[in-house]
C-alpha cells in the first residue's frame, strides 16, 4: 500500500509497503502528479506479483528513488554544465522526467538508446551527444549519492551503441523510413572558393570581417558576433574571450591578416561601434539570453547559407569554417595538438582530431 505526503522543502514522498518488498520503500518526486503516477505504476507491478530488480537489489533500509529529473536539477545545481550540455539535458529531461532511478538498469538503458534510432530516427551524433550527457549526470550521481543510485547503467552499453542495426534498420523500413549513418562533417573550401565568396561579400563589410574573422581563428560563430571591443587588442594580436561553449575563458591569436582587416575595420565603423556600446557586429543586441543568441545564430546562419549559394559554393555551412581554421593550423604551423587545442578551445584531444581532417592530398606531399 502506498502513501504520499508533501515534505517541508515542497517535495512529495511516497511510502510503499509490501510483502513482495525486501524493505520499505521510500521515494520522492518533484510533484504530486509524479509521485501519483509513480505509485499506481508500481502497485500495479506488484498486484501482478512483478518486483522490479532494481528494487529487489535494494540493500538500505531507507534508500530513496529519485526522478531523472530531479537527478538532472541536482547536478546542474552543484556543477558548472556548459551550456551546450544543458540544452540537451533539457531535451533529455523532456521525455524521461518522471522515470525513476528505481528503474534504471542495463534493460533501460539499451531500450532508451533503441527508442531514439526506432521512435525518433536520430542520427548517431545526436544519440551519442544525449547519452554523454545524460552519462556524465549519472556519474555524479553515482559519485555523490550512491544511496540513490549505485551504478551508472548508460556506462554498461558497448562501444558503438548509437551505431543502427539490421534489426533497427527493418523495423524503420516497415514504417518507410531508413536508418541514419554515423557521417562526420568533413566539409573544407576548395580551390577558388574562398576568392568567390570574398568576392560576393566585397560590398559588405561587415559580413566579410565577420567571414575572415572565422577563417583565421577557428573561433564559434557565437564568439565571433558577441565580441565587444575591450576584448580585441590588435598590439598584442590576441583576443579574450571571456565565456565560451564550454564555460572557459581562452585567448585567440591573431594572423596577421586578420590583425590588419579587423583594425581597418574598427577604423572605418567606430561611429558605429560606440554607437552599440562597444559591440563589433550588429547582428546581437547585448542580450545574454538563450533564446536571444539562438535566434541570432539562426539568423545569421541563413544570412552565409544565402553568401554561399550566391558564390556557388555548395554544401558548406558556416560552422564547417572552424573546420577549415583548425586543418589551416595544422597545415601552416608546427604547433602541437595541446596548443592547437588551446586556440580552438577544445578540452578533449580526440574532438579535435574530427576537425583535423587533413586532405591526403595536401599530406602526400610530405612523403618521399
Amino acid at each position: 500500500m502506498a502513501s504520499i505526503k508533501k515534505t517541508p522543502t515542497g517535495t512529495f514522498q511516497i511510502c510503499v509497503k509490501n510483502k513482495l518488498l525486501p524493505k520499505t520503500l521510500w521515494a520522492t518526486f518533484d510533484s504530486l502528479e509524479q509521485a501519483d503516477a509513480y505509485a499506481r505504476q508500481l502497485e500495479g507491478l506488484l498486484a501482478q506479483g512483478i518486483v522490479p530488480a532494481a528494487l529487489l537489489e535494494r540493500t538500505t533500509p531507507s534508500r530513496e528513488v529519485w526522478t531523472i529529473s530531479r537527478c538532472i536539477a541536482e547536478y546542474q545545481r552543484y556543477n558548472v554544465v556548459p551550456v551546450s550540455e544543458i540544452k540537451l539535458l533539457d531535451t533529455v529531461r523532456s521525455s524521461l522526467a518522471t522515470l525513476s532511478t528505481g528503474y534504471l538498469n542495463y534493460d533501460w538503458a539499451e531500450g532508451w538508446i533503441r527508442s531514439m534510432k526506432r521512435e525518433l530516427n536520430l542520427a548517431p551524433s545526436t544519440i551519442r551527444h544525449r547519452h554523454g550527457a545524460l552519462a556524465r549526470c549519472f556519474d555524479w550521481m553515482v559519485r555523490k549519492h550512491p544511496e540513490i543510485m549505485a551504478q551508472n547503467p548508460l556506462r554498461l552499453l558497448k562501444r558503438g551503441f548509437a551505431a543502427y542495426t539490421p534489426d533497427d534498420s527493418a523495423v524503420l523500413a516497415a514504417v518507410g523510413k531508413s536508418s541514419k549513418l554515423a557521417e562526420e562533417r568533413n566539409r573544407r573550401l576548395e580551390p577558388g572558393e574562398e576568392p568567390r565568396i570574398l568576392a560576393v561579400l566585397s560590398q559588405r563589410a561587415v559580413e566579410r570581417i565577420f567571414f575572415v574573422l572565422a577563417l583565421e581563428t577557428a573561433m564559434r560563430m557565437r564568439e565571433c558576433y558577441t565580441l565587444e571591443r575591450a576584448q580585441v587588442d590588435l598590439a598584442r594580436r590576441t583576443i579574450f574571450l571571456d565565456r565560451t561553449k564550454n564555460g572557459d575563458s581562452r585567448q585567440v591569436p591573431l594572423s596577421t591578416p586578420a590583425v590588419v582587416a579587423l583594425g581597418e575595420y574598427m577604423e572605418a565603423h567606430d561611429t558605429e561601434i560606440r554607437a552599440r556600446s562597444e559591440r563589433l557586429f550588429p547582428y546581437w543586441n547585448g542580450d545574454h539570453s538563450e533564446r536571444t543568441l539562438d535566434v541570432v545564430t539562426r539568423d545569421l546562419s541563413r544570412v552565409f547559407h544565402l553568401v554561399f549559394e550566391e558564390a556557388k559554393v555548395v554544401g558548406l555551412h558556416f560552422h564547417d569554417l572552424r573546420h577549415e581554421a583548425t586543418c589551416r593550423l595544422y597545415e601552416r604551423t608546427n604547433l602541437s595538438d595541446v596548443l592547437i587545442a588551446k586556440i580552438t578551445g577544445h578540452r578533449d584531444l580526440r574532438n579535435l582530431k574530427r576537425y583535423a581532417s587533413l586532405r591526403g592530398s595536401d599530406l602526400a606531399l610530405h612523403l618521399w
